[in-house]
């Protein structure tokens, strides 16, 4: 759709601009000089002559050498449309219209200054051979940089789908990342729930169906609204506090935002998994602290956990997309629009990441 919607504006750019050009000679000629139209077909003689090479170059040329590493074969060919146009123009044009305006401008000059004394014969035709070659070379130089120009924006656009495709596989890597083991162990405690008779074990039931629609179903549509992400990471959080002991102290800060802001889904999940992957204890006292504020143009996202000796140091990876390609991922989304920062010292890991939306 957007290839059709580029190839009708080229179209109407290249119509508007033929229309300038052919009705350019009403607008100039003065309609007090005898025989006008003799110009007016010597101009448009070299308006054709000067169209054929520009598109002989633009759509053949162009694409055909240059454009495939053939760099030698396209200025000789370049080189002989322009000798051809050159020649075309100055023998056709003055075949077909020898009195044109110029040169009655030119006669009555001549005229004025014989009567003045002065033998005046014009520019010689080298000089306006010249002029005609420096005008061709000038269009076959438009048709190259326009086509050039056209085919690094064509590249660039199939870099960005390629981007956007593997940004779509990295987001299929991201809903792995929820791993096998999480739903297993989060259908244990449910089971163990069941079993000892508790009325959380259909709450967490429900809590685990919504999960697995958002990441089957919501997060394939596209951007999703903030609170569609913080509903799904909540219910992540509350599943994985029914393994934690009294020794964990989670806290969750997710504050009141904007229903009309929208981001790519599962931003923030893997910095939440790698905290409690990594950042637990079952010895000793440990800690999560995930927050989360928002105004229309800002996202501030924090995760801070303890560092669990058991566990060794913290680091996105394991059977996830792994850190580099977190980064890779924002780097895509919000290019030159996020910071991301990730510091740790012998008791915490902290991540901290801001994401401008305008």
């Amino acid at each position: 759709m957007q290839t059709m919607k580029g190839d009708k504006l080229t179209f109407f750019i290249h119509l508007a601009f033929w229309a300038v050009v052919l009705l350019l000679p009403w607008f100039m000629i003065s309609g007090n000089l005898e025989q006008p139209g003799f110009f007016e077909g010597r101009y448009y003689v070299r308006v054709a002559i000067g169209g054929v090479l520009f598109y002989i170059s633009y759509l053949w040329l162009v694409p055909s050498y240059y454009l495939k590493g053939r760099k030698l074969e396209f200025f000789l060919y370049a080189a002989l449309a322009i000798v051809l146009s050159v020649m075309l123009t100055d023998n056709l044009g003055h075949w077909l219209f020898p009195d044109d305006l110029l040169r009655q401008r030119m006669d009555m000059l001549r005229d004025r200054l014989a009567i003045e004394g002065f033998d005046f014969h014009g520019p010689p035709p080298a000089m306006h051979m010249m002029n005609t070659a420096f005008i061709s070379m000038l269009i076959t130089g438009l048709a190259m940089g326009l086509r050039l120009t056209e085919a690094y924006n064509l590249k660039e656009k199939e870099h960005r789908d390629l981007e956007k495709e593997k940004l779509s596989s990295e987001l299929s890597m991201l809903k792995n990342q929820i791993s096998p083991h999480f739903f297993f162990n989060t259908l244990n405690n449910i089971y163990s729930l069941t079993e000892s008779g508790s009325r959380d074990a259909s709450n967490a039931v429900l809590k685990l169906s919504k999960m697995m629609r958002y990441v089957l179903y919501e997060s394939e549509t596209g951007n999703i609204t903030l609170e569609q992400e913080l509903a799904f990471m909540n219910n992540y959080i509350d599943l994985m506090r029914l393994r934690l002991s009294d020794k964990v102290k989670v806290s969750v800060d997710f504050r009141p935002h904007s229903e009309q802001l929208t981001i790519p889904p599962m931003i923030f999940i893997a910095f939440i998994e790698n905290a409690f992957k990594h950042g637990i204890s079952y010895k000793s006292p440990s800690f999560i602290d995930i927050s989360l504020k928002s105004t229309e143009t800002r996202i501030e996202f924090s995760c801070t956990n303890s560092r669990s000796p058991e566990k060794g140091t913290n680091s996105v990876s394991g059977p996830g997309i792994g850190l580099e390609n977190i980064r890779k991922r924002l780097n895509l989304l919000y290019p030159g629009r996020h910071t991301l920062k990730i510091s740790e010292d012998n008791e915490s890991y902290n991540v901290q990441l801001i994401i401008n939306l305008k």
